[in-house]
């Protein structure tokens, strides 16, 4: 039993680590979407715009809620926020 539950262990371990990657891999797609989003805020503003597009948020939101629900909308409301910057 004990040779067993090393093993379970293990395997919990091996997991977690592969859990860790993909945190890690969607840090970096989160800090990639981050960049592009602030150049689209520089662009539009630069062209007398506003920073932010709501519209456009609801299209980024719809994808999130449909596939995750009401904790999918927080997700992608989370990642806006993230990506508007400081001053949005």
């Amino acid at each position: 039993m004990a040779h067993t539950e090393a093993a379970a262990l293990a395997d919990v371990s091996t997991l977690r680590d592969r859990i860790d990657l993909v945190d890690t891999e969607i840090r970096a797609l989160m800090e990639r979407r981050r960049e592009l989003s602030r150049e689209i805020q520089r662009t539009r503003m630069a062209e007398g715009g506003t920073r932010t597009d709501f519209t456009r948020e609801m299209r980024v939101i719809s994808p999130y809620s449909e596939s995750y629900g009401r904790q999918g909308t927080a997700v992608a409301m989370a990642l806006l926020e993230i990506c508007r910057g400081e001053s949005a």
